[in-house]
């Protein structure tokens, strides 16, 4: 992919929408609303727009886990918060800046949140059925979504290859459904971007009309006049300083970044007394990664759907490493419940922006969630051994929280020194999955149409707009979720 679609920086004094953030919702939603023939879109990137590849199509395997886990050599790497519970949200917890955001760095995994987790009073109903029965007298959202990235993917291929239900460790693996195709000539592959509706025949990436892109340009705050949002107020890459007006603004910042320029203009305008907003929460997973010796499962990505009795669903992947070898990576990925004591705060200032902290904790109910996923793992553990023919050593966990035992213990350069059938288990901190969401919620922060309560003009979309996280990966919902607001907008405009 080439194309430099954001490389000036000049001034742009008015948009009829500004979006805030050029990852995946936001990129889907401004190319969503293009779609329905509304124009005048300007989408507002803090990173720059020249590298717009993803990692997996411009990597190999082990220097694009490199970016993930050790995000220290990725240029595009920043994290504007700073958290009160460490080492939750600190390491490799942030932003990727960039035009496509995170949508380059994601594996593709498409599943819809469960049934369990979509129930009132969590979610508006209107929303639920936009989602799952039907959307403006068609499809549902999901049916829609879901079709149109297999279809991107190449079809059965995007599961891996249509393969079948497999019997392993006790457990029914079914294909992991990922909206990722091949590379051809290449043994890399990408998962599905925005950016791919961009791309031209000759291969150059360019917004579609209506659609334009400032990159380099950091959103201070969100400017706040009459009780009304009226745009931002940004600076560029050059230092600069100035307002950008619009009739509609939505952030798109990503969770942490868009709540706190949720929290600045809320409390400007009044709607809040504490400039602060709860209800963060992550996806809790934990694992375990072991080398195998010919004779497991064949290579591909597997999962067991989610049980309600842990809210919880197992994932399996399988990679060849070396001759008569694989590499066998095994996590178990949960739901963490909105807190409200799970907080993005702010602490006011002069000047825009004011700093930004991050507070989470595991409620009694998560904790009994970690207990229960490390003994379906363990079970696992305990089945799967004896069928590739290694000693079902014990699976040894240490406490939730422990940074020596992060989800980095799968880098390549760690589990190519694993004696074969000697698991290591790890766990991932809060915030270091990219799934944190929850804090600008649906039906209670924002109406049921994504706009603040008590602040008209003022959108947002994203995992932050979740009242539920379920156990599925955000990001088949953050794309339905984009489309129906652009939509709901679209039609408003006409």
């Amino acid at each position: 992919m080439s194309g430099n679609p954001g490389a000036k920086h000049g001034s742009v004094g008015r948009a009829r929408v500004l979006v805030v953030g050029g990852g995946l919702a936001g990129l889907e939603f401004a190319s969503a609303l293009a779609g329905h023939g509304v124009g005048d879109i300007m989408v507002l990137e803090a990173g720059p727009g020249e590298d717009l590849d993803h990692i997996h199509r411009a990597y190999s395997r082990e220097r694009a886990s490199e970016m993930v886990f050790a995000p220290e050599g990725d240029p595009h790497f920043h994290r504007p918060w700073s958290s009160r519970t460490q080492p939750h949200y600190t390491g490799i917890s942030g932003l990727r800046r960039r035009l496509g955001g995170r949508s380059l760095y994601w594996h593709g995994v498409i599943l819809p949140l469960e049934d369990w987790a979509l129930r009132e009073p969590w979610w508006p109903a209107d929303v639920v059925a936009d989602l799952t029965t039907g959307h403006r007298g068609g499809p549902s959202l999901y049916d829609r979504v879901t079709a149109d990235l297999l279809e991107w993917s190449g079809g059965p291929a995007g599961e891996d290859g249509g393969a079948g239900a497999r019997r392993f460790g006790g457990q029914s693996f079914r294909p992991l459904p990922r909206a990722c195709r091949a590379v051809p000539g290449t043994d890399r592959w990408e998962a599905y971007t925005p950016l791919e509706g961009w791309r031209g025949a000759d291969g150059r990436v360019a917004p579609p009309a209506g659609i334009g892109v400032r990159c380099g340009t950091d959103v201070l705050a969100v400017d706040v006049r009459d009780g009304r949002a009226r745009g931002v107020v940004v600076r560029d890459g050059a230092g600069g300083t100035e307002t950008i007006a619009a009739d509609t603004v939505v952030l798109c910042a990503g969770t942490v970044e868009s709540t706190r320029l949720a929290v600045q203009a809320l409390t400007v305008a009044g709607v809040l007394r504490e400039p602060r907003l709860g209800g963060l929460a992550d996806h809790i997973v934990q694992g375990f990664v072991v080398r195998l010796p010919a004779g497991g499962p064949p290579p591909g990505s597997y999962y067991v759907p989610t049980s309600p009795a842990t809210r919880s669903y197992l994932r399996m992947d399988v990679t060849p490493d070396g001759p008569g070898s694989c590499l066998l990576d095994v996590r178990i990925t949960g739901e963490q419940l909105p807190d409200e004591r799970s907080v993005v705060e702010c602490r006011p200032a002069a000047d825009f922006p004011w700093p930004a902290r991050v507070r989470s904790g595991l409620r009694p109910e998560d904790r009994r969630l970690v207990a229960a996923q490390r003994e379906v793992l363990r079970d696992f553990w305990r089945a799967a051994a004896p069928e590739v023919g290694v000693l079902a050593r014990p699976l040894e966990f240490t406490a939730f929280g422990d940074a020596d035992r992060d989800n980095t213990r799968v880098l390549p350069g760690r589990t190519r020194r694993q004696p074969v059938g000697r698991p290591e288990t790890w766990t991932s901190l809060l915030g270091t999955e990219d799934h944190e969401g929850g804090s600008l919620p649906l039906g209670r922060v924002l109406t049921s149409r994504h706009e603040f309560v008590g602040l008209p003009g003022l959108y947002a979309a994203g995992p932050a707009v979740f009242p539920r996280l379920g156990a599925a990966n955000p990001s088949l919902t953050t794309i339905a979720l984009s489309r129906r607001l652009a939509a709901a907008l679209a039609a408003e405009s006409r």
